[in-house]
C-alpha cells in the first residue's frame, strides 16, 4: 500500500501545481523595446497558467503607462505584447488553438470581419516552440502588427481591427485571464 501511495504522490504532486514544467519565476521581461523608431516602456507582466503550470510569461509594452484597459484598446498608437514560452509543452498548434480561442472571447465570437487576419497570424506559428523562445506582437499604426519570433521579423498584420482584438485577449473585458491582464496592466 505504501510503496503504492508512493508511485502516485508525484503524480498528484503535479496535478495540484507543486511540480511545473517551467521555472518558479520566469525571467523578468526587458524593460524596453525599441522598433522601427518606436520606445515602449514594459507597463506590467504576468503568468499565463494553463492546468496548473505557467506556459508563458506575458509583457505589456506601452509608449506611457497606463492601467485603463480600455483607453489601450482603442488607442491607435505603437504598441507591444511579448510572450515568453516557459513550457516545454508549447507547441505552435497550442499557440494557434491558444490565440485563437482568445481572438474569439476578445471579439464576443465575432471574428468573421478579421477572419483573413486571423489565417495570416496562425501561417506566422510554422516553426518549433520551446521554452525560451519569445514573441513580439508590435502594433504600428500605419502597418499594422509586426510578428517576431526571438527577434526575427516574420510577418504584419494589418488593420487596427486586428490589433484591437488580439490586444484584447489579454485585455478586454472578457480576457484569456483575469489575473494575467490585472499584471499587464501593472496591478
Amino acid at each position: 500500500m505504501l510503496t503504492h501511495f508512493k508511485k502516485l504522490l508525484p503524480l498528484a504532486l503535479l496535478s495540484f501545481g507543486f511540480f511545473s514544467l517551467a521555472p518558479l519565476h520566469a525571467a523578468e521581461p526587458p524593460s524596453e523595446i525599441e522598433y522601427q523608431g518606436a520606445k515602449l516602456t514594459l507597463n506590467g507582466y504576468g503568468t499565463r497558467v494553463k492546468f496548473f503550470m505557467k506556459v508563458y510569461a506575458g509583457s505589456l509594452y506601452l509608449e506611457a503607462s497606463s492601467s485603463n484597459a480600455e483607453e489601450i484598446l482603442n488607442s491607435d498608437a505603437p504598441m507591444s505584447i511579448r510572450i515568453d514560452v516557459l513550457s516545454s509543452l508549447v507547441t505552435p498548434e497550442a499557440m494557434k488553438t491558444a490565440l485563437n480561442e482568445g481572438l474569439e472571447k476578445s471579439t464576443g465570437k465575432n471574428t468573421a470581419p478579421i477572419k483573413k487576419e486571423i489565417d495570416r497570424l496562425n501561417a506566422t506559428f510554422n516553426t518549433d516552440v520551446g521554452s525560451g523562445d519569445f514573441y513580439e506582437f508590435i502594433y504600428l499604426p500605419d502597418s499594422g502588427v509586426h510578428v517576431l519570433k526571438n527577434s526575427n521579423y516574420i510577418d504584419t498584420i494589418p488593420g487596427v481591427s486586428f490589433k484591437k482584438a488580439f490586444f484584447g485577449i489579454y485585455l478586454s473585458s472578457n480576457p484569456i485571464q483575469k489575473s494575467l491582464k490585472k499584471a499587464m496592466l501593472g496591478g
